[in-house]
């Protein structure tokens, strides 16, 4: 009789297993993947648009970030053309709430991120499409478009991250380019890590166009998640002291803080101590930061952002041009995501989108006193730099997530066939067990049998020595 063994159990089990789940594998594929229409890129539709309030409209197509047009709560606007649109492009001039966009008898929710530079996509496509409001809002521009490829001027933003590799901070726009922009070209744009860029200032109450800017600059830099804009307006001092007397520096260090907590960055990047050309307000930012990476593990450190988000001690934190352990990043290596351009060239590209900036004498290099590829390590908790990586001893969060579903796969196949052979050795064992009752009751079995046979011996022994004894006493009496 052959024995069950679990070396060649297993392997066909585990055969049977994978013939079973290949369909479901496949389909699920199928499902994930997207259908790619066309590779040829999207071109801008003619439109028509219109207001439900008769205004107007001219300057939505005008393709000016200085001109818009302001909308009432109850005012609605439609999109018409003669060939199919595929998406809208919206460029707010103000942030915006919620709003809705109906097509085709349907309803799309739009706008709970608040993006300044909103693309919608129609998937089926339609000829009219309408913007419903649901509080006063002013747009400077609405773009249609065909379906394929965007345009690289359209930025389709993804919302802020949930855990930053990088934390970018700057305190004004354009000083991410002109002093970080290595960082950003290089690991968000060319590596594709999570880079998350905040600014400690913002331009609502002054010139709005830099709010524009600060996106088209990011985008032209390969960042692709939503910036975070502080509460402070731009301000400006010769010294720290002049910054600390404009702004609260207890507000500034909460902010920093807080960001800390929330997107628990890897490695975290900010602006020179010396606020590179002496701007104050450069210097209280990096000073806060300083402040906020020595404390932002304690719990009693600014104790409200730390119930909201629980605390983060920061493994790395470079600042720009300081001199310990200092690093010289090379900006001039051909980026395979930029068709070739070095980060100093998307960098430099991306300067100019600050339109509004260009007066000014700065630029983007690393050649002179302000140079963007030069970094110091502030503070490590992983160890010194051994060369110009700010990815040193750190491994980037979708390569701990990767290894996780993989630990956790290996745990899952582990636990399948621990409880295939499980159930293997269950079956096996009650194949023993029925296999032992049946040899009992063989045994058993033989047993009677082998009993009535030495019976039916023995009984026919006793009657032929019987007949034997009788034999033989007859025999004695015939002799006599």
């Amino acid at each position: 009789m052959k024995h069950f063994t679990t070396t060649r159990i297993i392997p066909a089990l585990l055969l049977c297993l994978l013939f079973c789940l290949l369909p479901v594998s496949v389909h699920a594929y199928a499902q994930e993947t997207p259908v790619t229409t066309t590779n040829q890129e999207a071109t801008v539709r003619t439109t028509t648009i219109t207001a439900a309030s008769g205004k107007n409209l001219s300057n939505l197509t005008d393709n000016s970030y200085n001109t818009a047009v302001s909308f009432s709560a109850d005012d609605t606007i439609t999109i018409t053309s003669t060939e199919m649109m595929y998406g809208i492009y919206v460029i707010w001039n103000a942030p915006t709430d919620e709003w809705t966009l109906t097509y085709n008898s349907k309803s799309i929710p739009c706008g709970q991120n608040g993006f300044l530079h909103e693309y919608v996509a129609i998937d089926e496509g339609t000829t009219s499409c309408t913007i419903h409001f649901t509080k006063a809002e002013s747009i400077c521009d609405i773009t249609a478009y065909s379906a394929g490829v965007l345009p690289s001027n359209v930025e389709v933003w993804e919302p802020s991250c949930d855990r930053a590799d990088f934390l970018v901070f700057s305190t004004h726009a354009d000083d991410e380019i002109l002093f970080l922009g290595g960082v950003l070209a290089t690991y968000g744009g060319e590596h594709n890590h999570r880079v998350q860029v905040v600014y400690m200032t913002n331009y609502w109450n002054g010139l709005k166009i830099r709010e524009h800017e600060k996106l088209d600059g990011l985008w032209a830099s390969g960042i692709r998640y939503y910036p975070v804009n502080g509460s402070f307006d731009d301000l400006y001092a010769t010294s720290l002291a002049g910054a600390k007397s404009v702004y609260n520096p207890d507000e500034i260090t909460g902010f920093v803080t807080e960001q800390i907590r929330r997107f628990k960055p890897l490695v975290c990047v900010t602006q020179d101590i010396n606020g590179e050309y002496g701007h104050g307000g450069h210097m209280l930012l990096a000073e806060s930061i300083q402040n906020a990476v020595n404390n932002s593990a304690d719990v009693s450190f600014y104790p409200e952002s730390a119930t909201t988000y629980g605390t983060w001690d920061v493994p790395k934190t470079y600042l720009h041009l300081y001199p310990e352990n200092a690093i010289t990043m090379n900006l001039r290596v051909p980026l395979s995501h930029f068709g070739g351009q070095t980060a100093l060239e998307v960098a430099a590209a991306a300067y100019k989108q600050h339109v509004s900036q260009q007066w000014c004498w700065f630029y983007v290099s690393d050649e002179y006193e302000y140079s963007c590829a030069n970094f110091g390590l502030f503070r490590t908790t992983v160890g010194a730099d051994t060369n110009n990586d700010m990815l040193e001893h750190i491994t980037p969060y979708a390569v701990q997530e990767q290894q996780e579903r993989e630990r956790l796969e290996a745990e899952s196949q582990a636990a399948s066939i621990a409880q295939s052979e499980a159930e293997i050795s269950s079956i096996a064992a009650e194949v023993a067990a029925e296999q032992s009752v049946k040899r009992k009751s063989m045994l058993k079995t033989a047993a009677i049998i082998i009993g009535v046979i030495l019976i039916v011996v023995l009984c026919g022994g006793f009657i032929l020595s019987k007949k034997k004894a009788s034999a033989t006493r007859t025999r004695k009496q015939h002799r006599r």
